[in-house]
């Protein structure tokens, strides 16, 4: 099984906000490699497939991050 691409749109204000971000996502398991615009409001990822999109917009909510999209692997996915 090929390697997952996730993709949010994330409300993140500050440089911390995308630092805190970004921490708690490349702690996950199965992160492979990782990117954060804070001017485009976007997290971009690459992951193992046993990584799922819901354990990693969790995460990113988890931090009281706002996440108004997300798709995996291209295709829009609930938020």
């Amino acid at each position: 099984m090929s390697d997952r691409q996730y993709k949010f749109n994330v409300q993140m204000g500050c440089n911390g906000c995308s630092r805190a971000v970004d921490e708690a996502i490349k702690a996950l398991n199965g992160v492979k490699n990782s990117s954060i615009s804070l001017e485009e409001q976007t997290v971009y990822m690459v992951a193992d497939p046993s990584l799922p999109y819901e354990t990693v917009l969790e995460t990113i909510k988890a931090k009281g991050k706002n996440v108004r999209s997300g798709e995996a692997d291209g295709v829009a996915q609930s938020v």
